[in-house]
């Protein structure tokens, strides 16, 4: 058999079979630069979350270890699993670092662990016995005519970014896969996104904030992330922050307006089906691992 190495202790000769294999197995590396920023970065909190499987020198097998949030809020996320699909004892490869991944959750003080497939890693190890809890899906709306009185919005700006990250980290720390910003990542936004690809708003009632608003537009597609604070939930806002986010991609005349939830959020999914929206297709199959 062979052994697991993580991406911060690969040496210039390891990290030259890691492009290689990542270019074959993948179509999301084209370079060998992309490499490096890809696995030596802030989500895998620089190379720790990042596992290979070796044999013979070369890689056979990935898994990335989401651990971005895991400090803060405890939680982690297998949300990438590569495969050369010609080995024979796949199930072992896996199951091995599986195992590494929680003993590296561990470190970290993690209590909450998922395991996370895109559908064709999916199809293929389902027949080793791999199964799902819940789903990640996209939803697209098939109807655009207004429903709901919508609210104001707060472009971000550098005088009110740290407004901004403390009304998203209150309204999306406690959701099924809860996440937190950083003032450092506000500032990396701001400064990436001047031709305006994404647009980040503070959502609120008159004077009163209750949330916020991040919305992307590619090839004519709109996509959107809202969320309310938690003293403000259970007040009607919900249908109102979602009729705001519809009506702003009308505004901008998109051909398709879509977003994406967890089946775990079973309070969010009713809401987007009355609203119009319907599912589209799964983006990944979820489990709970025990720690």
């Amino acid at each position: 058999m062979g052994h697991i190495k993580l991406y911060k202790n690969l040496n210039e000769y390891e990290k030259k079979s890691v492009y290689e294999f990542m270019k074959l197995e993948t179509d999301y590396i084209n370079s060998f630069d992309e490499i490096n920023k890809l696995y030596d970065s802030k989500i895998y909190d620089y190379g720790n979350g990042a596992l290979f499987y070796f044999i013979d020198n070369k890689v056979v097998a990935n898994l990335c270890l989401v651990l971005e949030v895991a400090k803060v809020l405890k939680s982690a996320y297998i949300h990438k699993i590569v495969l050369n699909k010609e080995i024979v004892n796949i199930n072992e490869i896996l199951e091995e670092l599986i195992q590494k991944s929680i003993l590296i959750a561990k470190g970290y003080k993690v209590s909450n662990l998922k395991l996370g497939l895109d559908e064709n890693t999916f199809n293929h190890l389902k027949r080793y016995g791999f199964n799902y809890e819940y789903r990640a899906i996209e939803m697209k709306l098939e109807e655009t005519i207004k429903k709901y009185e919508t609210l104001s919005l707060k472009e971000l700006s550098h005088f009110n970014k740290e407004r901004y990250v403390e009304i998203y980290n209150d309204s999306f720390s406690d959701m099924p896969h809860g996440t937190f910003i950083e003032i450092e990542d506000v500032n990396e936004l701001l400064e990436n996104n001047k031709d305006k690809e994404i647009y980040s708003f503070i959502v609120h009632d008159n004077d009163i904030e209750i949330g916020f608003m991040e919305i992307s537009i590619e090839n004519n597609k709109g996509k959107f992330d809202i969320g309310l604070m938690k003293n403000y939930r259970g007040k009607g806002y919900g249908n109102r922050i979602l009729e705001t986010a519809i009506q702003f991609l009308v505004n901008k005349k998109v051909s398709e307006i879509a977003l994406v939830v967890i089946e775990e959020n079973k309070l969010a999914h009713k809401i987007y089906k009355k609203r119009g929206f319907i599912d589209n297709f799964v983006i990944g199959y979820w489990s709970n691992l025990i720690i």
